[in-house]
């Protein structure tokens, strides 16, 4: 009944500004693991994005296997292979909202198998997959190329969040009962299916794995992270979180992303008992 799981978003928190993960959250995860807790990967990311964080770093190795990625879309055992929870948007839904984005000139971007699929080839499908890890397929036409269904798909302004925050205003009334819509940073508008998001599947790792609720921790820095804080036994902020995240956490850490935050967390509510 003592063990707990810790449920990690990754750019603004895992990770430092430049995509790398600092030494003392490895070490810190490494130990909470060694205790016999759990240590999910919680993302916007694709699957294969995440996946490769615990490859890079050494995670699967001492036991990290689980990943929640597409901002909940998916739940997977990637030790096993196992996927125990996924929800992606319908082909036509897919074509609408391509057509909405363009309408709007607004990059917009899904995703076919491992691969980021898009039409664009400019500097925000270059930022993301430097970004990520990801490889991409561009087409001449993204209507006419979309032929799986994505866990989301996702909007993005590198220069001006305005332009997001009015497409999404006017996405509105579309999504009420089709999508939702949130930043994960303030260049990308993560558009999911109706109901996804980090809490819900927070909730439902739990009940596949037996543990408890209040006995889970989430760490966050940006709005796509707001439901898995709430839902958690224990929300936590990082020092460069949005005041919004600050707001819902019940503990906000005095380190920053770029000063090993999780390390921070893992210490303080994970290995004090171990």
């Amino acid at each position: 009944m003592n063990k707990k799981a810790i449920f990690l978003d990754v750019d603004g928190t895992l990770l430092n500004d430049e995509h790398q993960m600092p030494e003392e959250n490895v070490t810190a995860l490494k130990k909470a693991v060694e205790a016999g807790h759990e240590v999910v990967i919680t993302t916007g990311r694709p699957t294969v994005s995440a996946g490769m964080l615990l490859s890079k770093y050494g995670l699967d190795q001492i036991g990290c296997r689980y990943v929640i990625a597409f901002n909940g879309g998916i739940i997977k055992d990637c030790k096993t292979g196992e996927i125990f929870f996924s929800h992606a948007f319908s082909i036509p839904r897919v074509k609408e909202l391509i057509e909405y984005a363009r309408e709007a000139d607004i990059y917009i971007q899904t995703y076919e198998g491992d691969v980021v699929l898009t039409d664009r080839d400019d500097e925000h499908l270059e930022q993301y997959t430097v970004k990520t890890g990801m490889k991409k397929k561009v087409v001449s036409d993204l209507l006419d190329a979309v032929v799986e269904e994505p866990c989301k798909m996702l909007a993005i302004h590198l220069h001006d969040q305005e332009k997001l925050t009015e497409f999404c205003a006017r996405m509105e009334a579309w999504a009420k009962d089709k999508a939702d819509m949130y930043f994960s940073c303030k260049e990308y508008l993560e558009i999911v299916p109706k109901g996804i998001c980090k809490g819900n599947a927070l909730r439902a790792f739990c009940e596949k794995t037996g543990i408890p609720v209040q006995n889970t921790i989430a760490a966050g820095d940006d709005c796509n992270d707001l439901s898995m804080i709430e839902a958690a036994g224990l929300g936590c902020a990082v020092a460069n979180a949005v005041e919004r995240v600050k707001e819902a956490a019940d503990y906000v850490t005095l380190r920053n992303n770029n000063q090993a935050a999780i390390a921070e967390i893992v210490e303080k509510f994970m290995l004090d008992e171990a």
